[in-house]
């Protein structure tokens, strides 16, 4: 009777252990303790009461497992008023330990009663129980569900933690890389990131914290640190699930590593012989996407398609891929084919393929697109009006699009900067400075918060106008006074800017401080400098920059792998090299140590140095 009462809670057949445990002649402990839990399961806390006066009526000797059984009852019911007299009793009894107090503040927390929780910590201490890491990791965990996004209490229950002598651990790490995606702050990042390395925790001994690292670096861009991670895999014994399959993926897509991407692909369906899901199959596409191989992805989705049924997610991520390469009239027969499957279209494939449209252009196409969202009852969005803002500005008709974004306006869809990023860049490229001006104006008014994607809109905008210290003061006073950071990208911005005004030194004032923070410069930002060296005729500088992103120098390589500088700027550079009678000298070593670098070098590099030398 007892296995069978066993394993009707665990199959979720509380009444039937309940019935059985009336015909059993005779029950134990475990037996009693097995309908406590199946009455936990239910969130019926009279019934695990009930239970627990016929333990005591039973003469069976009763410890204080079976009391906290009862306890966690009513903690995952949230009736604390019982567990709090439950525990009272358990005091007058007999002892309590570590467990009763640790689930009675698992209520508190449960509850977001922070106060009562860390009251009761300060109990534990009193009372001689010293708090423990499931302790101050519930006390962690609530502290930052209640926060919205503020990390202080959590920070300052870490510290208590670390300075009681409990160690931080993986479920410590865990909470923090996952709250990360709720924080704007720079700050709580590193900070997150200093707890893992000073934990000395190995990524690779839980596949939570691994996959949440993951997670964190991706989004903030840690590509020093993915780079480490990765490089790790190989002599770790992980085993992954197809979910982590998926983060590395990912990971390996960020840092431009598309045949690790593959590798891990592989390993996944052939040596491990694994069932990829639906988001680790989105997840290769985005890679191969995401990294200029689109007719890769459209023939892997073909391969794939019978056995992983394709999913809007995974169409959406190919159009994207025919956006971004200028196929329109394949983006077109896309979705023609998935109206044809009778797949339910959302406004994330509408908008996809109305962007592959805009960026050429082809308005009419737009139009038809529109027409049929009507059919297809989807409603058009902030993206869907933005994108179609971007397609007259890409066909030059900046009046035209101004006119859909007065509109927008009068229907109150103007809500956050999309839009106005949208427009800021179509009249920056086409020279309409004085309509970039009024929309300044009208985001001030409207109290619109920039983000990265409007200051680096900026940024270029006064570099085209050859007002190099407005872009300065824009990256000085915006960001702080709407409280983001410049990222890598509006850094790199300012560089080519400053290159552009022939202000080479204040390029590289900008470009080691984009150095010196921990996502380090990347390629676009060396070929830039490199160019801007080039240009000035600096070429000693511009091949000790060479050097330096390679680690020709003898110091590590400052290009994270996978990256390499624009062939553009390393062929005007060996030009340069040979027209000032270089070529022998300084450009052919430079190609030599690069290719023992492994750097990829292409037989028209040779032909620039041996060109530009010719008399």
């Amino acid at each position: 009777y007892g296995c069978l009462m066993k394993f009707s809670v665990e199959c979720g057949r509380t009444q039937l252990a309940a019935q059985l445990s009336y015909k059993a002649p005779k029950l134990d402990i475990q037996n009693y303790m097995s309908l406590i839990r199946a009455a936990g399961r239910d969130r019926d806390v009279d019934r695990a009461f009930d239970v627990l006066h016929r333990l005591k009526k039973s003469g069976v000797h009763i410890d204080v497992a079976a009391y906290n059984c009862v306890l966690d009852v009513c903690v995952s019911a949230g009736d604390m008023d019982r567990a709090r007299r439950l525990v009272e009793d358990m005091r007058s009894s007999g002892p309590i330990d570590i467990i009763t107090l640790n689930t009675l503040l698992k209520g508190y927390c449960a509850k977001a009663d922070l106060a009562g929780a860390r009251r009761l910590l300060a109990d534990m201490e009193r009372q001689g129980f010293r708090p423990n890491d499931v302790s101050y990791n519930c006390l962690v965990n609530a502290s930052i569900s209640a926060g919205g996004g503020n990390f202080r209490d959590a920070w300052e229950t870490i510290d208590s933690m670390e300075r009681s002598g409990v160690a931080v651990d993986h479920y410590t790490i865990s909470i923090m890389m996952k709250a990360l995606k709720k924080s704007n702050n720079s700050r709580d990042v590193s900070r997150a990131l200093s707890l893992l390395d000073r934990s000395g925790i190995d990524v690779y001994s839980d596949e939570i914290l691994l996959n949440s690292v993951l997670e964190t670096c991706i989004h903030y861009r840690e590509t020093r640190r993915l780079e480490s991670i990765l490089s790790s895999y190989h002599n770790s014994s992980i085993r992954p699930s197809v979910h982590t399959y998926g983060s590395l993926i990912k990971a390996s897509s960020t840092l431009k590593r598309l045949p690790q991407c593959w590798e891990y692909w592989h390993e996944m369906v052939e040596s491990r012989a694994m069932q990829p899901n639906e988001i680790v199959l989105g997840c290769m596409l985005d890679a191969l996407v995401t990294n200029r191989n689109i007719e890769q992805a459209v023939n892997l989705l073909a391969k794939w398609k019978t056995r992983v049924p394709p999913n809007t997610v995974m169409y959406s991520t190919i159009i994207k891929g025919f956006a971004n390469t200028h196929q329109a009239e394949r983006a077109m027969c896309m979705w023609r084919e998935m109206r044809a499957e009778k797949l339910k279209l959302n406004t994330v494939v509408y908008n996809a393929v109305i962007d592959a449209q805009a960026r050429v252009g082809a308005m009419e196409e737009v139009s038809e697109l529109v027409a049929m969202m009507q059919e297809d009852n989807v409603k058009p969005d902030i993206i869907s009006h933005s994108t179609i803002v971007k397609g007259y500005c890409v066909k030059g008709d900046v009046n035209k699009a101004f006119e859909i974004f007065r509109d927008m306006q009068k229907n109150n869809m103007v809500k956050d900067s999309i839009v106005y990023n949208t427009l800021l860049d179509g009249c920056t490229r086409n020279s309409r400075f004085d309509l970039a001006d009024v929309l300044l104006e009208d985001m001030e008014k409207c109290n619109i918060t920039p983000t990265n994607f409007t200051m680096g809109i900026l940024v270029k905008m006064y570099g085209r106008r050859k007002q190099l210290d407005r872009a300065f003061e824009a990256m000085e006073t915006l960001p702080k006074r709407h409280g983001f950071a410049p990222n890598p990208q509006v850094k790199t911005c300012l560089v080519c800017a400053c290159i552009n005004n022939n202000a080479l030194d204040r390029a590289f004032e900008v470009f080691d401080d984009l150095k010196s923070a921990g996502f380090g410069a990347d390629a676009k930002a060396y070929s830039a400098i490199i160019s801007g060296c080039v240009r000035k005729q600096q070429t000693d500088r511009a091949v000790a920059l060479v050097e330096e992103a390679y680690g020709l120098n003898g110091a590590p390589p400052q290009l994270a792998q996978g990256q390499t500088i624009e062939v553009e700027s390393l062929e005007k550079l060996l030009q340069a090299l040979s027209q000032r009678g270089q070529a022998q000298e300084v450009a052919m070593p430079l190609l030599d140590r690069l290719r023992a670098a492994k750097a990829p070098i292409s037989g028209r590099l040779y032909t620039s140095v041996l060109g530009g030398s010719m008399p």
